[in-house]
């Protein structure tokens, strides 16, 4: 269950110990991403299934998984069947469907025994997993994935209803979801919703019970009340993130729920004329002092943001200098009141650096950023202001 993993975590003082000792650190909001979810159930009104793929997008899958499932969440989505198996084992109290494909008698076996909900769209892979389900005595979870015209994967809504039928006279299938996936071009959703449409009244009409339906993931939650249907998808959403400027308009309220943190490593003068980093990809126009952090490519940041990244220092903006390296990032340290061994905000919550803005300024869409958040940046969770948490980089020894 939830308590268990954090009743499991080091006392918050324990937990500030180990953070002293860090050169780089993300800070997760649990009180932020309750109430990014209260906002999303309020505002929609059917059942939520938190997409948490790729690592709780860079959040950290267990306690991000066990933060929600605190907070009443029944369904988990993932796109890889390791960790839809670890969601499993954890005993959250809460369904998990796997978006991996799987290939193999043993995977097919594994979701089974696991308990797994898995995502079909052809008739080889439901045969595999009723065979399986038989095997085991059991009934295998599936939702049915429906190509409205993303023509990525699932069957073609044209013929859908066929293979629908077939899934649903399969002793060892239970069917939980009928689902799809809106393209994000105005142009052509409003079709999209209606071949799905067209495939739930066809099997309406077969008696064929289609679990939750479901649409809409971040971009329907915020522009499409038509496709809320019975149960939506939020990824970038619950996590705070408005994906596009226009998205801030929709009545929606959220917050940022990650802050990327380091420390000084070090400060030292550069004279005017003198270039600093790879290729000198910055000189000095003045006399200045320069910060270094321990922070670069590797962590979050992304090298376009060579001479263009902001640092908070005590809440004042420095501009950084200079390429961004693997394993560093130097700025202007000038103008701060600033001591090695400080704590500086390399993105924030809000402001000149949130993630969007960070974002921007590289070039990047921000869910590309999300998802290069390194798993070997260690994280830190937070209630009522102080640490619960702390994950530590996987396969490493505790600091």
């Amino acid at each position: 269950m939830p308590k268990r993993y954090f009743g499991a975590q080091p006392t918050p003082e324990q937990i500030d110990a180990k953070i002293a000792g860090l050169g780089g650190w993300f800070e997760i909001d649990l009180d932020r991403l309750s109430a990014n979810l209260a906002a999303i159930r309020a505002r929609t009104g059917v059942e939520v299934m938190p997409v948490v793929k790729n690592n709780a997008y860079g959040h950290g899958l267990r306690p991000i998984c066990s933060a929600l499932a605190a907070d009443g969440i029944k369904w988990l989505m993932v796109a890889k069947l390791a960790e839809a198996r670890a969601i499993a084992r954890w005993d959250l109290g809460c369904d998990v469907v796997n978006m991996d494909a799987l290939y193999t008698d043993a995977q097919f076996g594994q979701v089974v025994e696991a308990g797994i909900t898995q995502v079909v769209f052809t008739e080889a892979m439901a045969t595999r997993l009723n065979e399986a389900a038989l095997r085991a005595g059991r009934r295998a979870g599936v939702f049915l994935k429906i190509d409205t015209g993303l023509h990525r994967v699932g069957v073609d809504h044209a013929q859908a209803i066929g293979l629908i039928r077939k899934i649903a006279a399969m002793e060892g299938i239970e069917i939980r979801g009928t689902f799809s996936t809106l393209m994000q071009d105005d142009t052509q959703d409003q079709l999209i919703l209606e071949r799905f449409q067209t495939v739930l009244d066809q099997m309406a009409r077969d008696g064929i019970d289609p679990g939750f339906r479901s649409v809409s993931s971040t971009h329907g939650i915020f522009h499409y009340p038509d496709a809320w249907f019975d149960m939506v998808r939020p990824a970038m959403v619950l996590f705070g993130i408005y994906p596009w400027a226009p998205d801030r308009d929709s009545g929606l309220e959220v917050s940022q729920v990650l802050t990327f943190k380091a420390r000084i490593e070090e400060l030292k003068p550069v004279a005017a004329g003198e270039s600093v980093t790879y290729f000198g990809a910055y000189t000095a126009e003045r006399d200045i002092q320069v910060g270094t952090l321990h922070a670069g490519f590797f962590d979050a940041l992304p090298r376009e943001l060579a001479n263009k990244a902001i640092i908070l220092v005590g809440g004042k903006p420095c501009p950084s200098i200079g390429s961004i390296s693997l394993n560093h990032c130097l700025f202007d340290a000038t103008d701060a009141q600033a001591q090695i061994g400080d704590t500086v905000t390399v993105i924030a919550k809000e402001g000149v650096n949130d993630l969007v803005s960070t974002a921007r300024t590289a070039g990047w869409m921000v869910y590309s950023l999300l998802n290069h958040l390194s798993p070997f940046v260690p994280r830190v969770y937070y209630r009522g202001g102080a640490p619960v948490a702390i994950e530590e980089p996987p396969g490493l020894p505790a600091a």
